[in-house]
């Protein structure tokens, strides 16, 4: 297939490049389902090979919820584990064991499959408990531990890189989102607390790339280091709302933004390299997104996009990792050097998107009270109506799917808004549950010209009502639109 001069991002061209991707690699073997390692390879890709190319799916799927993707995360999980039980011991390399988790973790996110989670916390408890060491450098997790770098040919020295600390103080806060156990957000914290001193270069907004046992800083810069580090901090933020964590994602953004790229482009044709720049995208795209920045940041993310675009394979759809050079007609080319262009449209919309994306503050205009998860964490539970606190309680993250409509997330419980079973009664009271992004979790949110907001479900039809109660923890239901204050809501 001979694909037309780029001529600029479009609505589809994301769809598109994950439709490429998947056409080359995607491999379906009996109840296997996997990426293949190379175009010219059928062999299954593996182990953190494999688990930064299913990181290239789940962005495919958070971009759009449709219900095929989530079955193909699921499938391609399962897989990669039947490939990869536990325990991991063979693997000395901590940041392998991020990656593995990291995938796991962000599928367990999305698919609710027990298996994953229970994977990811073995992963994280055991890097964390083999690999943090307090001996050199004050603590941090090494990168390869010491046992396993002295059996190498030559013996090396064990280094704590940012690769291993950044992957799983990642995978320590997704676990936190998913269990609210407090351990693995301290220890995440800490984590981060011992990159921030060691690794982070506040003068500049660097990541340096790691950290000898004599304190020798390597200081060279990579944008899988920078974009690591980027979501790291943005996770954080928006797991706690310590607002340093959004000052220090946003300077590594910066830097990386000024100082990682050629003439704002990222591009890098080196042969050793994996993937490039597809956590620079995710760190990117959920900080720009969530916070609503794309006035500062949507022109550089679309011109990558476009560079993508312009210089894909024009026979396969895909591009490698230096976006401002044709991507060259070799078949050995591994899977992983094509996931960053994909991951990067997975995150770039073709036009700026309206100001109802990312973090808000829900506030009905009859009764000035804020929608509020009720600091409870269960399915099933109440949510409720509170005054105006700005607690992560009343903070809820909305994100689009494919066909338009909202997904309403809580920060403080990681649950989403809920209609009950999608049931159509009046007056029925909302509820949070796990993220299914089903229809009685998507939601309509249409503005009023008097510049409020109805929002209104997907399943049941009905909108959201404040009723006339301004007491704290009165009930938020659904009743039919009649257009009243109560049923017009404020995004702050």
């Amino acid at each position: 297939m001979q694909l037309p001069a780029a001529l600029g991002l479009g609505q589809d061209d994301a769809e598109s490049m994950y439709k490429a991707f998947n056409n080359v690699f995607l491999t379906r073997s009996g109840n296997a389902v996997f990426y293949k390692s190379a175009i010219n390879k059928a062999e299954r890709d593996g182990t953190w090979s494999a688990s930064l190319d299913i990181l290239g799916a789940e962005d495919a799927y958070e971009r759009t919820g449709d219900p095929e993707k989530k079955t193909l995360v699921n499938e391609l999980l399962t897989t990669w584990l039947d490939y990869t039980p536990t325990p991991w011991s063979w693997d000395g390399w901590n940041d392998d064991i991020g990656w593995f988790s990291l995938a796991l973790i962000r599928g367990y996110q999305m698919t609710g499959n027990q298996r994953f989670l229970d994977a990811a916390k073995y992963g994280f408890d055991y890097a964390f408990g083999r690999g943090w060491d307090t001996q050199y450098n004050g603590g941090g997790i090494w990168e390869e531990n010491p046992e396993y770098a002295a059996r190498e040919n030559p013996p090396k020295q064990a280094t704590k890189e940012a690769l291993a600390n950044d992957s799983l103080g990642k995978v320590a806060c997704m676990i936190y989102q998913s269990t609210h156990d407090a351990a693995y957000l301290q220890k995440s914290q800490q984590i981060y607390a011992w990159v921030s001193t060691n690794l982070f270069n506040h003068s500049t907004g660097q990541i340096n790339t790691g950290i000898a046992q004599n304190g020798h800083v390597d200081t060279g810069s990579a944008a899988y280091n920078q974009g690591t580090f980027v979501d790291y901090a943005h996770l954080l933020f928006i797991t706690t709302g310590n607002r340093e964590y959004y000052a220090d994602a946003k300077f590594a953004l910066d830097f990386g933004r000024n100082n990682i790229t050629v003439n704002g482009i990222f591009s890098n044709n080196q042969g050793y390299l994996n993937t490039w720049a597809d956590e620079f995208a995710r760190g990117a795209g959920h900080f720009v997104r969530d916070n609503r920045l794309w006035d500062t940041y949507h022109a550089w993310m679309k011109s990558n996009a476009e560079a993508i675009l312009q210089n894909r394979r024009s026979d396969l759809g895909i591009t490698w990792n230096a976006w401002d050079q044709a991507t060259p007609s070799d078949d050995s080319l591994t899977t992983n050097k094509f996931v960053s262009a994909m991951a990067w449209l997975q995150f770039t919309p073709a036009e700026q998107p309206n100001e109802i994306g990312g973090i808000h503050v829900i506030v009905n205009q009859e009764t000035r009270s804020a929608i509020d998860s009720g600091g409870k964490y269960s399915n099933g539970d109440a949510v409720v109506q509170w005054g105006v606190n700005d607690s992560l309680n009343q903070r809820w993250l909305l994100t689009q799917n494919s066909d338009s409509s909202w997904n309403i997330v809580n920060l403080a419980s990681w649950k989403s808004l809920d209609c009950p079973g999608g049931k159509d009664a009046d007056d029925l009271a909302m509820v949070q549950w796990a993220s299914s992004r089903e229809d009685n979790q998507r939601w309509w949110i249409d503005r009023q010209d008097d510049g409020g907001y109805k929002i209104w479900n997907q399943a049941s039809g009905k909108a959201l009502d404040g009723g006339s109660s301004a007491d704290n923890g009165a009930a938020l239901v659904q009743v039919g639109w009649n257009g009243s204050a109560q049923q017009r809501w404020v995004l702050q």
